[in-house]
């Protein structure tokens, strides 16, 4: 499917076949995700596969009874590590290499990070808007391949980690139910293009 197409054919899936996804469309969905751009480059995910039915049930009650991940044969358990986070000034670095930014700029990069110290809440935040990436681009490879899924974020994150024996560098991020759609649903509403896109000014109506 063009890459437009399933865009625009990606739905919320809540309802989901008993059939089992093929291993081999679940390793090119976690490609698709593998390969989402991330900020210096820091790639801070790690995708967990969960197919056990009890694992599911468990899962499903730190989403507060969100019954489509008990019933999806697949759930993705995306999660961001921490640890990925520390890296990031070496990966920067990288930019510095291909002419992207100037040492003297990294070195002030480098000097905040320091004064920042160990803010996780920072780091949190920033993990999360990579993860989402990467979680984005699953589910449109998802939808490629006829298939459904759903991004779920109302998670009791603590209660998951707990569930899944995470370390402490592994924070949860969502979860992507994964199966065959036993539903079509209609498109929900988005807003039109003239209500959020502007033209070099802000209230300039985009028109192409």
């Amino acid at each position: 499917m063009d890459t437009l197409k399933a865009i625009e054919a990606r739905r919320s899936i809540r309802k989901f076949k008993p059939d089992p996804v093929d291993p081999a469309q679940i390793t090119s969905i976690l490609e698709a995700g593998r390969l989402a751009p991330s900020g210096t480059n820091c790639q801070p995910w790690k995708f967990l596969v969960v197919r056990d039915a009890e694992k599911r049930r468990l899962i499903t009650e730190c989403a507060y009874g969100q019954k489509m991940i008990a019933e999806a044969p697949v759930t993705i358990v995306l999660l961001g590590d921490r640890q990925a986070y520390k890296k990031r000034l070496r990966r920067g670095m990288e930019l510095v290499e291909i002419g992207a930014v100037s040492g003297e700029t990294m070195e002030k990069v480098g000097q905040a990070y320091k004064e920042r110290g160990n803010d996780r809440d920072r780091a949190d935040n920033s993990i999360v808007l990579n993860c989402a990436i990467a979680g984005q681009q699953m589910i449109i490879a998802a939808t490629a391949l006829g298939l459904g899924t759903c991004w779920v974020m109302l998670i009791k994150k603590e209660e998951l980690a707990t569930a899944l024996s995470l370390p402490e560098n592994l924070v949860p991020v969502a979860l992507i139910p994964l199966g065959h759609p036993d539903q079509n649903p209609a498109p929900r509403p988005r807003y039109d293009l003239g209500e959020i896109a502007w033209d070099e000014e802000v209230g300039e109506v985009w028109e192409g």
